[in-house]
């Protein structure tokens, strides 16, 4: 069973290598996980995990670091371009992407998202959606949340800033099955929202070089979209980074 978890970006180490914990993350170890005094839980850095022991001063929380683990190197830096959708939906499409592994998340102002406008690019919003990559790190041990790009416009992409492979889920007929596509370590993938991609996107998309992909003969709402998708880049990497490991032994 694994360690409850916290974020410290919010917490202040000590010379002695201690933690005075942040009040917020205290509140949810030892409310909802029902962590107490002796308890070991792992805090989450970019690229370390930190074993702590917890440790009550006077009415302050505090962790004692025994351990330091650097995370784990992936092999597939990813860049989801999605299409903005209904908060519920946005919301586990976020957590999602972040179970997954992507490195980037550009929300895309689409056509078809719902909803629209200046709405899409409020500071609060942004903030909010930060605050959800952040808890789902927590949930599945990703010692770094993606890096959330402002929203755009599909026309406002600048197609120099992508990386060399380019896919889009879209529904048209003569899309390439995503099971055939083998991809190198730097990848882009674009997820409509409900309703897909506008014709006048898909072009766009095609313009800047995207492969049409299909994920399979059911419709699949966009966040079961992204997470297909983007599990598929991130275990066929992963496959083939273990085959080339085997082959130089």
């Amino acid at each position: 069973m694994s360690l409850p978890r916290l974020r410290l970006e919010t917490s202040l180490r000590t010379p002695e290598g201690r933690w005075i914990l942040d009040a917020d993350e205290v509140h949810h170890l030892v409310r909802v996980r029902r962590c107490v005094v002796g308890d070991r839980v792992e805090g989450l850095l970019p690229g370390w995990r930190v074993i702590l022991s917890l440790e009550k001063n006077q009415e302050r929380w505090e962790g004692v670091e025994c351990e330091r683990i650097p995370s784990p190197e992936t092999s597939l830096h990813l860049l989801l371009l999605a299409g903005i959708l209904k908060e519920d939906a946005w919301n586990a499409l976020l957590r999602n992407a972040v179970e997954v592994g992507v490195a980037q998340i550009l929300p895309l102002r689409c056509e078809r998202s719902v909803p629209k406008g200046a709405v899409l690019s409020a500071p609060r919003r942004m903030e909010r959606w930060q605050r959800i990559l952040l808890e789902a790190t927590k949930q599945c041990g990703a010692s770094s949340p993606p890096h959330l790009f402002s929203p755009l416009e599909v026309e406002e992409i600048d197609p120099v800033t992508l990386p060399p492979e380019c896919y889009a889920a879209i529904l048209d007929g003569g899309a390439r099955p995503l099971g055939s596509v083998q991809c190198g370590p730097d990848v882009a993938f674009a997820v409509g929202p409900e309703g897909d991609f506008s014709p006048r996107e898909k072009e766009r998309f095609r313009e800047m070089g995207f492969v049409p992909v299909s994920l399979g003969p059911r419709i699949l709402r966009a966040p079961t979209a992204v997470t297909v998708g983007c599990s598929w880049f991130s275990l066929t990497r992963e496959g083939l980074c273990r085959t080339d490991d085997a082959l130089s032994l």
